[in-house]
């Protein structure tokens, strides 16, 4: 699947959960959609591989494209990784949870891809495809344009009817930013 597609199909999944747990934020939704390219890094030509060249480059030489980045392994060194991010600095829990639920729907999303995915990696090289062999997509093809134009027209109509508001959207409290802004105006310029 493309990175548009992984974007789109995965923010389908999140937004509706950001809603209802009122944590809609542009930081949630970049996070939802950089852990839904995350898993490519393992191929130096993905979208995500191209702004990573050498570490993208490294896994794909060591493990392959859909190799460990794609597999439960992966999921555990990610969340490890967000675990340890969250305990050791100022980074949100939230936006760390938001960011492997995008990883975990990328795995799901290309384990309906023909090929499928090897979940059990490195136990076993086994592919699963979550279609059964009936429901499936290849990457490029006109049925995943039809997955990303489908995923498209779902988020506009989840964003016409969603109970959200730009404030709580963009994190900004418009009237306590202003007084503050202010405060800290008045009081540089009483220096």
């Amino acid at each position: 699947m493309q990175y548009r597609t992984h974007f789109t199909t995965s923010l389908v999944v999140a937004l509706p959960i950001m809603a209802a747990t009122d944590t809609l934020t542009i930081g949630s939704v970049l996070a939802v959609g950089l852990g839904a390219v995350f898993p490519d890094i393992d191929e130096p030509h993905s979208w995500i591989g191209c702004r990573t060249r050498g570490i993208s480059d490294v896994l794909n030489k060591v493990f392959g494209h859909r190799g460990i980045t794609h597999s439960l392994a992966g999921i555990f060194v990610v969340f490890l990784t967000v675990a340890l991010m969250i305990g050791l600095t100022d980074f949100k829990a939230i936006i760390g949870l938001y960011f492997i639920l995008g990883y975990i729907l990328h795995i799901v999303e290309d384990s309906f891809s023909k090929s499928g995915v090897k979940w059990l990696i490195p136990l076993s090289e086994h592919s699963f495809q979550s279609g059964m062999g009936v429901v499936w997509y290849r990457t490029g093809s006109i049925v995943e344009n039809f997955i990303f134009l489908g995923s498209i027209l779902i988020l506009i109509l989840q964003i016409k009817t969603l109970d959200f508001n730009i404030a709580s959207f963009t994190g900004i409290n418009l009237t306590g930013n202003l007084e503050n802004l202010i405060n800290q105006t008045k009081s540089f310029i009483g220096r």
